[in-house]
Parts: structure tokens; C-alpha cells; sequence
């Protein structure tokens, strides 16, 4: 603001400098990043998830027959994991992979 109160002619010169400066630092980090990736990559090292750490669906059926059979009952998610023990992601994992079976 100038002396009488309305804002400065310079103020939107500025903003738009400081913004310029935010997205170059944005594009700045993410290139270090994207280049220390790259070179974990190429020295051996492996990116997501350990292999063996997704369960297959036949695991999920043989270790979750108590949600997969309170479901078929028809009993809400909450209740299936509040009567199972179990957490309401898991009961809701579980009905998701019930759903996509019926579908098929």
C-alpha cells in the first residue's frame, strides 16, 4: 500500500516475481529427487513394495473365512469387524475383493 492507501503498482510485479521463484524451487526438488531416484535405481536398489508383502486372494479367503462369512450374512462392515476382531479397512478389503469375484 502507498501513503494513501491504495495498493502498490508494485505489488502484482512482486507477487508474480515470488511466484516464479516457488516454482522454480518446486521444479528444483523435484528433479533431485526424480535424479537420487534414478541413481538408487542404478546401483541395484528397488523401489515399492517387498515381494510377498500383497497377499494373493487365496490367501485372503484362507485367512479371513470369519469376515468373509459374517459378509455373506450380511452384516455391516462395522459390525464384521467389531464381531471378528478384525480392522474396518481389512472388512472392507475383503468385501471389495468379494465383489470383484461375483462380478466375474
Amino acid at each position: 500500500m502507498d501513503e494513501e492507501g491504495h495498493p502498490s503498482l508494485l505489488a502484482p510485479i512482486m507477487i508474480a516475481t515470488l511466484s516464479t521463484c516457488a516454482q522454480l524451487e518446486r521444479d528444483n526438488i523435484s528433479f533431485r529427487l526424480q535424479s537420487g531416484r534414478k541413481r538408487y535405481i542404478e546401483n541395484g536398489g528397488k523401489l515399492g513394495r517387498k515381494v510377498g508383502s500383497v497377499k494373493t486372494e487365496e490367501q485372503m479367503k484362507a485367512e479371513y473365512r470369519e469376515v468373509i462369512s459374517l459378509l455373506r450374512k450380511g452384516y455391516s462392515i462395522r459390525d464384521v469387524a467389531k464381531f471378528s476382531g478384525k480392522e474396518v479397512s481389512t472388512a472392507q478389503r475383503v468385501k471389495r475383493l468379494l465383489k470383484v469375484q461375483l462380478q466375474q
